[in-house]
């Protein structure tokens, strides 16, 4: 329910050749003096976008009833169930977040200029077929106009289980990086040509005493 990312490169901080690097994207600041994340801080993007605060901003503003104080889950799909129905509140709700999540995302096109953004997650994956078409728009407007033509903002395809398959496959990452070895082998150095003769050198001057 959080908001979090990772940069997908050609290569890790590992050394693996592919990886990902996390980010703590959801604590960045969108507005000063904001809302309190429950990091602590104040106007951090995950306390605009997150799930738990979008839910608690549908209910500050009158919206939701008893379906808030449930499961997250659930009170998420009622939120856009209301939203779909034309409910103002959940709407505004809706729209609000679209443009932080579209403003948040402009941070991230024009720091690293990525080539394509997928947003995941149980809650992105919820929020996305009705939030998508205003996030592309608002990330294209707060960013700048060269980084903001090359990068594609999509849904991910692993569901909502990418989170458990991405930790699935860092032993595996760690196992083909080894080359299946508890621990890799210690690199071998030859010996520069000089030092090889001045041992030798060394050597027989030694027998020869």
């Amino acid at each position: 329910s959080g908001v979090g990312a990772s940069l997908i490169t050609d290569g890790s901080p590992d050394g693996a050749t592919t990886g990902g690097a996390p980010l703590e994207w959801g604590h960045l600041t969108v507005q000063v003096r904001g809302r309190r994340c429950r990091c602590g801080a104040l106007g951090c993007l995950e306390a605009y976008t997150g799930a738990e605060s979008l839910l608690a901003r549908w209910a500050e503003r009158g919206g939701g009833g008893d379906s808030v104080a449930g499961d997250e889950e659930d009170a998420l799909a009622a939120l856009l169930a209301a939203a779909g129905d034309g409910d103002p509140i959940a709407l505004d709700v809706l729209d609000e977040t679209a443009e932080y999540l579209g403003a948040g995302l402009s941070d991230v096109i024009n720091l690293f200029q990525p080539e394509r953004i997928l947003i995941g997650g149980w809650a992105g994956l919820m929020l996305g077929p009705h939030i998508l078409p205003a996030v592309r728009e608002h990330a294209t407007r707060y960013s700048l106009r060269h980084p903001a033509a090359r990068v594609t903002i999509d849904m991910g395809s692993l569901g909502p289980d990418a989170v458990t398959v991405g930790a699935a496959t860092l032993p595996l990452a760690a196992f083909f990086t080894t080359g299946g070895r508890r621990t890799p082998p210690e690199p071998t150095t030859e010996a520069p040509g000089w030092q090889t003769s001045l041992q030798t050198r060394g050597g027989s001057a030694a027998r020869r005493g």
